[in-house]
């Protein structure tokens, strides 16, 4: 008999069909029920299959296995396990050995698994789990045991397991969260015993495939018929409650997080420390892809070209909102000011002034910091997706002696040089004021610094290298590599200032001419107040210049005359023709913006290569400068009226930048210098090693010879890219730096 369709419009309605329904769901519960009993009583004779499984490649011997992956591991070949515990690195003292000892007696008294730990430094570059592996297979460990390696130096573990251990995915995957924890806090005992405890604790909570395939069974019926009975009657009652609730609820709230526990100003000084943290790494990122580039040609490098654009873009955003921040605190502070003169009148507008928004209220600036640190974080996980895909295409692993080598070729190139930019310096100093130098007067110095750094990281490098330590010979050479980079920017950023003043010294000819025009159509008009101011300022102006054209600032000379060339302008706008007035402003703009492009570039030079003290606040008007700079190139086609004014905003930014991050490199440098002094009664004497006041230190270029890089980058990787100057990825500030008061050392054997 077929039942009829419409007798599910009537579901109260009594049938034989659904008592039916019910008899059926009684039934597979029994069956379930039935299956779970019987596999308990299997579970007694049952605890794992009587033939196990094949192994991976049954038909090699374990030493075959080894040798057919020695193209997995060409440097750090496989060991023989003769105990439970080889630690060749020296990483447990005497009661930590003890401990681990107990909890693998532990494991193998309550189970049937053994397991085996081998502690080394650094496992070259090879995949841990691979590395593990091998060493298991070499020593001959079977089905039962497992092998934890764990090198400390690299910060990295692997865990060779058989394909037929009794743990399951999951079960093995909680082992991994254990040990890696305890990894990243260097508890190296604490590694082994918690993977022993867990994997104890992960056999006693085993239960027989029977009883699991009966118990998913019963379940599954269950699950069938609860969710029958919740669509068939409940749903039609519940989902229309549940939308209502919905609609009622506060949706769209934000979800608290960790930054929520903090005060502003630690909000505050959080969003700064990851603003200088991303910009360090997207600096250092761009000094390892010119490397790249180098050796390896454009087309290698261009996907990482794209994240490192995709990085930026979120970092500009973040420092405009920054900047925001500022501007605003700068307005309200200047309110203040305002209402505190007796006068009423308001100071001078300075831009960006004011300490990181102190002055907005708190409830308007936590989102906008809030966000500043999500952009940073988006930056810098950008950058970390493809750290590992960016050494393996260096392969610095293999190329270490050869990078080492490629610094002690080009060393004495470079020094030479040096020599050379001193001299340069001191016939500039003959020319032209110490303001104009001040951006690149301690060059020569900086690079000799550098330079010494760079041959002392070789020579750390080599001795590594000796030892078998190749991760910390890689760090040695990236940081001799970014050095020696350094000092040749510094090097040239002296050369492209003495080709600007020169090039400056004849463009200020030009200008002058061009403003005494202006003056002298501006007289010819009367009448006019505004006409009549903007020719007084014009013609004083000139004067200035010219008085101090001999041993002056030529790029002042040339600011100056601009800013009085553009106001007389707009004076004259209504005297002349559109044509002439869109004519004028293109010429101007052309000029303004090729003096910014300069302070660009020597300000971002400054910050590059002492970005070691610079803080945020110098950092964030650089990055609204270029922000502005590009605006204005956008609108030069178009409205090059408009594009002049934000040239000329993006110029007093740009100065303002320079000025801020010339103070921090100069009280990073003033402060070292002053704790390096011995006591006045004699008794003290500075640290042996120094206080750095220059090169890596001062370069960010952050080489601890305690500290390694791991592929397995922690959340608060070093700033910068890490040790050894850093790579492709970093971003994330170990601590809060005070900017201004931070000191490094170098170590005692690089005196």
């Amino acid at each position: 008999m077929i039942e009829s369709p419409a007798r599910h419009e009537h579901p109260h309605e009594p049938s034989t069909r659904a008592s039916g329904g019910w008899a059926v769901v009684a039934f597979a519960g029994l069956v379930g029920v039935v299956l779970a009993a019987t596999s308990q009583a299997a579970n007694a004779t049952v605890s794992a299959p009587s033939e196990p499984l094949p192994s991976v490649s049954p038909r090699l011997s374990a030493a075959t296995q080894a040798e057919l992956m020695s193209d997995v591991l060409p440097a750090s070949p496989p060991i023989t396990l003769t105990t439970p515990v080889t630690d060749g690195a020296g990483a447990l003292r005497e009661a930590e050995r003890q401990d681990v000892d107990a909890a693998l007696d532990r494991l193998g008294n309550e189970s049937d698994l053994r397991m085996f730990v081998v502690y080394i430094e650094s496992f070259d570059g090879t995949d841990p789990v691979d590395w593990a592996n091998a060493s298991a297979n070499q020593s001959g460990l079977g089905p039962d045991d497992l092998l934890l390696a764990i090198a400390t130096a690299d910060h990295e573990f692997g865990l060779s397991a058989d394909t037929n251990v009794p743990l399951t995915t999951a079960q093995l995957s909680d082992i991994d969260d254990a040990v890696a924890s305890a990894v990243e806090d260097e508890r190296w005992a604490g590694a082994a015993t918690d993977a022993a405890d867990s994997v104890r604790q992960a056999t006693t909570a085993t239960t027989s495939p029977l009883l699991v395939a009966g118990a998913a069974a019963g379940g599954a019926l269950v699950l069938a018929v609860l969710g029958y009975v919740l669509w068939r009657f409940a749903a039609p009652r519940l989902l229309p409650r549940a939308a209502r609730g919905d609609r009622s609820t506060g949706a769209g709230e934000p979800v608290p997080d960790e930054l929520d526990d903090l005060t502003v100003p630690e909000l505050d000084e959080r969003a700064a420390a990851a603003l200088v943290s991303i910009d360090d790494a997207l600096k250092t990122c761009t000094q390892e892809l010119g490397f790249a580039r180098a050796e390896l040609g454009g087309d290698a490098t261009r996907d990482f070209e794209l994240i490192l654009e995709r990085a930026t873009a979120d970092v500009r955003q973040a420092f405009a909102i920054r900047q925001e921040l500022d501007e605003a605190a700068a307005r309200a502070e200047d309110v203040h000011a305002q209402d505190a003169r007796p006068d009423g009148t308001a100071t001078a507008e300075v831009p960006g002034a004011g300490k990181h928004g102190a002055a907005l209220p708190d409830a308007e600036r936590r989102p906008h910091l809030n966000q500043v640190i999500a952009l940073c974080e988006s930056a810098a996980d950008t950058l970390d997706a493809r750290t590992r895909a960016f050494d393996d295409l260096r392969r610095l692993q293999q190329r270490t002696p050869e990078l080492l080598a490629d610094v002690i070729t080009r060393e004495p190139e470079v020094t030479d040089r040096v020599a050379t930019t001193r001299t340069t310096l001191e016939e500039l100093a003959e020319r032209y004021p110490a303001d104009t130098l001040a951006m690149v007067s301690g060059n020569p110095e900086q690079a000799e610094l550098l330079l010494v750094n760079a041959k002392a990281a070789v020579s750390a490098g080599r001795s590594a290298l000796e030892a078998g330590q190749k991760a910390v010979a890689v760090a040695h050479a990236r940081g001799a590599q970014n050095a020696l980079g350094q000092a040749v920017m510094l090097l040239d950023a002296v050369d492209a200032t003495a080709r600007y003043l020169e090039e400056a010294a004849g463009r200020l000819d030009k200008s002058i001419a061009s403003l005494t025009q202006d003056v002298a159509a501006a007289r010819a008009v009367e009448g006019d107040f505004r006409i009549t101011l903007a020719r007084t300022a014009a013609q004083a102006a000139l004067k200035h210049v010219e008085v101090t054209r001999e041993g002056g600032d030529p790029l002042a000379g040339l600011q100056r005359i601009a800013a009085a060339e553009a106001s007389l302008d707009a004076a004259l706008a209504g005297t002349r023709d559109t044509t002439e007035v869109a004519a004028r402003a293109s010429a101007l703009l052309r000029d303004t913006l090729g003096r910014v492009v300069e302070q660009l570039r020597q300000t971002a030079d400054f910050v590059a290569t002492r970005r070691g003290a610079v803080g945020s606040t110098a950092r964030t008007r650089l990055a609204e400068a270029v922000r502005q700079a590009d605006v204005a190139r956008s609108l030069q086609p178009t409205d090059p009226t408009a594009a002049l004014g934000e040239a000329q905003r993006a110029s007093k930014l740009v100065q303002e930048a320079a000025r801020l991050a010339r103070a921090d490199a100069d009280a990073v440098v003033t402060a070292a210098a002053a704790e390096s002094e011995p006591d006045t009664d004699g008794a003290g004497s500075p640290d042996e090693n120094g206080p750095i006041t220059g090169g890596m230190m001062l370069g960010g270029i952050l080489l601890d010879p305690n500290v390694v890089r791991s592929r397995k980058r922690a959340a608060t990787a070093r700033i910068g890219g890490g040790f050894g100057g850093g790579g492709f990825g970093g971003g994330r500030p170990a601590t809060l730096r005070k900017l201004g008061t931070v000191r490094a050392w170098w170590p005692a054997p690089a005196k």
